[in-house]
């Protein structure tokens, strides 16, 4: 539809960045001010990308029916954004960068959105939890709308090829080589969801055996992983979104990981592979840099001046809270150019779940003018999401402070000087791959 608007060997990496369980977002220091929010935010619940016959191979038993197309946001999703807008509402609002009760002055809160369904629908529902009639001077998207977005789905160029051969290299280079020692590592998890999809006496080949281990060239650029790895990756994220759209526990994958906490628990340990899949494939570094670039460069551009937010109108005061709305691998992407990383209770760690944001807050101290850079992980705890929990200053989503390393020497508060913070983002972006105007 088109967009309309209308009203072990990998363990070391994957920890790089880790943020510890409880690292709340510190409150702002006395005598700072916030002076803008640039939000990298992921839509919410959704239907499986694939449709149920692409489904079918892979498991014993039929999936669950969803209520809407494959790859579309739920209803149940679009609440679950309203829930998260409203909080950002109350968060951001007793900063003074949202109103509290009127229409924002022009051009100083803008969401950039994704022109697919599930975003363009996430983005709507989010803003209804900020601004409940104030939708079209608010929401904005590419203006062709022909053609992906380059912010969200980078295309491979001369200068930017997304060359296969060394990106199947550099990610077999994270594991030894070839897929033995990391299959070996992730046993126990891979047995689960094994048996999980395939009980005992399942016809051969079903399951995590339906594809075998490979590195393999992706049409739209880049490389796509098959086999165990993958298709245990894509089981585990429609399990956690099955869960998130509140699905009875016999449903939740089949019932086969038992309901209650013994049922999480195991949810959240076969989300490991699910997690191995994405920092291999989005957090890679030469892959990062191809996909992330052109993301990290508009955020840092933006966050040193307002009027750079893609969309912002011609006007004297600038970008006070921009969100730019899109999937997982953006968030993922910048975090790996950032070596960033973060927890939140009931997943693993550096997980990016239904409807999360990753925030860069731009601060001021009023003292000595000097601005500072500090990022915060907003994310829906697995609870929240399935039992649709309203979200308040008493009961927040979960959220934590999030470490850029590479500032650790000159951090205060958590915060990075704008100046090294732009110094960082610089070195981490490979100029070939920027294509926005800066």
């Amino acid at each position: 539809m088109k967009f309309r608007l209308a009203a072990a060997v990998l363990l070391s990496t994957l920890m790089a960045g880790f943020a510890p369980a409880g690292a709340q977002v510190p409150p702002i220091p006395p005598g700072w001010q916030t002076e803008r929010v640039v939000m990298l935010s992921r839509h919410s619940v959704l239907a499986p990308v694939e449709t149920p016959e692409q489904l079918a191979r892979f498991a014993a038993s039929p999936w669950p029916a969803w209520p809407v197309a494959p790859g579309n946001l739920t209803p149940r999703g679009a609440d679950l954004g309203h829930q998260m807008g409203q909080f950002y509402r109350i968060i951001y609002g007793g900063r003074g960068l949202i109103e509290e009760s009127i229409c924002p002055a022009p051009g100083t809160v803008v969401l950039w959105v994704d022109l697919d369904n599930r975003a363009e629908y996430a983005a709507l529902s989010t803003l209804g939890g900020l601004y409940m009639r104030c939708i079209t001077p608010i929401l904005k998207h590419q203006a062709d709308l022909s053609k992906p977005d380059p912010l969200f789905h980078p295309s491979p160029s001369p200068s930017c090829p997304m060359d296969a051969a060394s990106n199947r290299a550099a990610i077999l280079a994270r594991i030894g080589g070839d897929f033995t020692s990391v299959l070996r590592e992730y046993a126990p998890q891979l047995s689960l969801l094994q048996s999980t999809l395939c009980p005992p006496g399942s016809a051969a080949g079903c399951g995590l055996a339906a594809e075998a281990p490979a590195i393999v060239p992706d049409p739209k650029g880049g490389v796509a992983m098959k086999g165990p790895i993958a298709i245990g990756s894509m089981a585990g994220e429609i399990f956690l979104q099955e869960s998130a759209e509140g699905m009875p526990a016999d449903q939740v994958a089949w019932g086969r990981l038992g309901g209650g906490p013994a049922g999480d628990d195991k949810l959240r340990d076969v989300l490991k592979v699910h997690r191995l899949h994405l920092d291999l494939m989005e957090k890679t570094r030469p892959i990062a840099q191809q996909k992330g670039s052109n993301m990290l460069a508009l955020v840092t551009t933006a966050l040193q001046n307002g009027h750079k937010f893609p969309g912002a109108p011609n006007l004297a005061e600038p970008v006070r809270f921009g969100m730019l709305i899109g999937h997982d691998t953006n968030i993922l992407n910048v975090a790996g150019l950032l070596n960033l990383g973060w927890q939140i209770k009931g997943y693993q760690d550096n997980e990016v779940p239904p409807g999360s944001a990753l925030a860069f807050e731009l601060l001021r101290e009023s003292r000595s003018g000097q601005r500072y850079v500090r990022m915060a992980f907003y994310a829906q705890t697995p609870e929240q999401l399935r039992n649709m929990t309203p979200l308040t200053l008493d009961n927040p989503p979960g959220m934590v402070a999030v470490d850029l390393p590479a500032c650790s020497a000159y951090a205060r508060d958590k915060a990075c000087p704008l100046e090294r913070f732009v110094e960082i983002a610089n070195a981490a972006i490979d100029p070939g791959c920027v294509t926005i105007k800066q």
